[in-house]
Parts: C-alpha cells; structure tokens; sequence
C-alpha cells in the first residue's frame, strides 16, 4: 500500500510553467463569466459606457500591486499565497489572520459561482431541450467532476481549463471584433476612454464591478512550490495575467458601447442585463453564438471553480503544514503529488454549503451568487491591500531591493487604492446583495471573525517560512534586479 503519511516536502516540483499558471489563472478569473454574469452591471448601475476607461484605471492599479509583488515573490516560494507574503512582511500573527481570511473568502468566491452554474445550466436544457432538473444536481455533478480533477497531478486540471479559455476567450474576442468590423450602432469612436464618459455616471460603482472581475490573479503565488523556475516563472505569470485581462475587459466593454451606442449602452443593459451580451452577439455575429456562449458559459463556470478549487487546496495544504489545520490535509498523494486530502476535503465543504442553500430554499442567481460573491470578493480586495503593506515592510527590514518604486511607492499607491475599494465594497453592501435583509448585512463580520481567531489563536511551532523570515533579518541586505 502506498505511503500516504503526512508529507513535510512541497508540492510537486518543476510541474508547470508560465502557460500553464496563466491559464490557471485567467480561467479563474473566468473571462465569458464576467463578460456575460458582471458587466451588464458595470454598465447599467456603474460607470455605463465609460466602463472601458475603468478597466484602464483598475488594470493601473493591479499593475502597481504587481511590481511589489513581483519584487518579493523572488524571495519567496511557498503555496500558502498571499497569507505567506503577510506573514513575512506584518509578522507570524497576521499571516494567520489573512490565512484563515483567505481560506474563508475562497471557499464563499467558489459557492456563489457554483449558484451561476446550476442557474445557466438550467436555462440552457430548458431553451434547447425542454427540460429542467433541480440546480442542486447539476452542482453536485460539477463538484464530483472537480474534485476528481483537484485529485491528480496539477498539470491535469490545467489542460483542461487551458481548453476552456481559449474556447471561452475566442467566441468573446469574435463578437468584439465583429462589432469594430460592422462599425457598431453608429460608428467606431474612442469616446468610452474619456474621462468625461467615466465621470459622468456611478463611478465608484464601476469601479467596483471591475475589481470584481479581477479576482483569481493573485492565485499566482499559490503555485510557486510547482512551477519551474518559480521566481521568474511567478512574477512573469503575475503580470502576465493582469496585462492579458485587462486588455480584453477594456476591449470586450469599449465592443460593447460601440454596439448599443454610446449614449444608450447604460439603458440597454439595465432594463435588460440578460440580453446585453447576447443581443449584441445575435445582432453582429449571428443567432449561432447565443447557443455557443451559452454552452461556453457553462463551461468556464465550471473552469473558474477549478481553479479556485486547486487554490484553496492548497491553501489547506499550506496551512496544515503551518500547524494552523488540521494535520490530514498535509497529506500529498505519493505518485501525483497533489495535495489530495485538501481536495477531498474542499469538495466535501463545497458540496455541504450549497446542499444547505438549497434545502434552505435559496434562489441559485439572485442569492446564493449575490450574497457570497460580495463576501469573497471583500475578504480578497482586502488581502491584497495587506500584501501591499507587508512588501514595504518586508523590503524595509531586509533591504533585498533597493527601487524605493518597487519597494514603497508602488505598493503605497496600490495599498491605499485596494483599501478605498474595500471602503466602497462595504459602503454598497446593500446594492450588491440587492438589499437582502436577515443575516445578510452582517456577512461582512465573518471576515472579521476569521480575522480575529487567527489572531488570537495561542502560539505554537513557528512555521518554516517564520523561521526563514527571523534569518532574513540577520542577512546583509542583497540587492537584486529591481523590476524593469
């Protein structure tokens, strides 16, 4: 019988490269879902036509985190991700705290979109074969598929959401480019990267829902154990995946705009959000597509909960072998070197947490997806703001790069930038959530809570990263190339 023992190494090494974490990565982000599932929204209650431009300002933004995180990811390669990066920057006691942050806002991120999943699968036999099941069954075979992907090799699970994204990525960019070509509604102007356009509805709102569809990037660093050449291959997969989504957001919405018309975009997608994109689709690149994007929806649905599955498996990975879980989910399979028991365990919250929104009644799309999408979405926004913060202080205590842009300017901007979109996340909790009563305001408190217990909870065994950090204090400094 194999040796399952609880394993102390990392993951598989030398497993993945550039392509394959960028994939992963853009496949969490899920490009069709946010297109279809988010930026009606951005347009009709945000920032309407000059969405575009918000995309711009959001991808400056992430591009500034970027250069700090880069910075610091070449001297560190651990799976636990961002709480790692904290730990090292902010002290051992925070690093839990955003640990268990972390832990929580992806388990809630990967439920609310498993809600879409069920929501569109229904709508598509419904439309095309005259039959609806229960949501909660297409969910539950979505979730028995992923865990069994989460169970093998990592390069497994990325082949196939490498598949979903060019598939999902080529039908969007089609339609893009079918618009520009057939001149739009009433020709092709560069009016949505105006500031007069961004300005002149909800910006803040906007701006938000493009953060939103972000989310997943930072998943980056949760693959350096695997990747070759993890402190070029993280970096470069970081920025990477920020230029390549930024790009098509910015293009998919200026598309979009040119489509309805500059000045009835907003309209369009508020009394309508449903057809936004689909209308746009049948009207310039045939009937055909609805069918296709809709199959391709699903499909990246499904994409992006894999990669969050594969990251919060490795966050229970991470964080076990910290000593801050359970022991179990250290356990890495001795053939694939995948960390098995943390898959096994993460199908296992995920399908109990949406069995206990069905029986509960809960509408897939307008609850489940609502409520949990803005509770991720707040605790990662946040870890992100306390990344930037523990880079200036990592760099301060340890003077391994000497650009004080890349070691404090850069990560200030971001830091203060993430932290005012948090305010604005909280600030609209009522819009997000549509103003669902109950528990629902206090969700927010959960994150809160995780904090809190992280925080608190009584010393034990350093982990070896904490180890690692007190020996970095004793160093010279060294200096490396600072990011170009």
């Amino acid at each position: 019988m194999a040796d399952l023992r609880p394993a102390t190494q990392t993951l598989r090494p030398d497993s993945i490269g550039l392509a394959a974490i960028v994939f992963l990565i853009i496949a969490t982000v899920a490009p069709m879902s946010g297109t279809i599932g988010a930026l009606p929204l951005a347009f009709g209650l945000g920032t309407g036509s000059g969405t575009a431009a918000a995309f711009a300002v959001v991808a400056v933004v992430l591009v500034l985190f970027t250069v700090g995180y880069m910075a610091m990811s070449r001297h560190i390669a651990n799976a636990g991700g961002f709480y790692v990066y904290i730990g090292k920057g902010l002290g051992m006691r925070m690093g839990r705290a955003t640990g268990y942050v972390a832990f929580l806002s992806y388990n809630v991120f990967q439920v609310a979109i498993w809600g879409t999943f069920g929501f569109f699968c229904n709508i598509f036999t419904a439309e095309y074969f005259g039959f609806e099941l229960p949501w909660i069954v297409w969910v539950l075979a979505g979730i028995a598929i992923m865990g069994t992907l989460g169970y093998f090799d990592i390069d497994v699970s990325a082949k196939v959401l490498g598949v979903a994204v060019v598939l999902e990525v080529a039908i969007i960019l089609a339609m893009d480019f079918a618009i520009l070509f057939q001149g739009g509604a009433s020709g092709i102007n560069l009016a949505p990267f105006s500031p007069g356009e961004f300005l002149s509805s909800n910006t803040a709102i906007g701006l938000m829902f493009a953060f939103l569809l972000f989310i997943g990037f930072e998943a980056t660093a949760i693959y350096a154990e695997e990747a070759r050449e993890p402190r070029k291959t993280i970096p470069r997969a970081a920025i990477t995946a920020v230029l390549i989504i930024a790009g098509f957001y910015m293009l998919t919405s200026w598309s979009l705009a040119m489509a309805w018309g500059v000045e009835e975009a907003a309209g369009v997608a508020l009394e309508d959000p449903g057809n936004f994109i689909f209308g746009a689709a049948a009207t310039y690149l045939g009937e055909w597509s609805v069918a296709v994007m809709l199959v391709l929806f699903i499909v990246s649905t499904f994409a992006t909960n894999l990669g969050f599955h594969n990251a919060i498996a490795r966050y229970q990975f991470s964080l076990a072998r910290d000593g801050w879980a359970p022991r179990v989910l250290e356990r890495i399979h001795p053939k694939h070197r995948s960390p098995f028991m943390g898959s096994i365990v993460q199908t296992i919250i995920a399908a109990v947490m949406v069995l206990a929104f069905f029986v509960a009644g809960a509408h897939p799309y307008e609850q489940m997806f609502t409520w949990l999408i803005s509770l991720g979405a707040l605790g990662l926004i946040a870890l992100m703001a306390f990344t930037s913060l523990a880079v200036i202080a990592y760099f301060r205590r340890t003077r391994r790069e000497r650009s004080v842009w890349v070691t404090v300017i850069s990560p200030a901007i971001a830091a203060v930038a993430l932290a005012a979109e948090a305010v604005l996340l909280v600030a609209n909790w009522g819009l997000q959530t549509m103003d669902a009563g109950g528990l629902v305001p206090y969700l927010p408190l959960l994150l809160l809570a995780a904090a809190a217990i992280g925080f608190a909870w009584k010393h034990g065994a350093a982990p070896a990263w904490a180890a690692d950090e007190r020996g970095d204090a004793a160093e010279a400094p060294e200096a490396t190339e600072a990011v170009r």
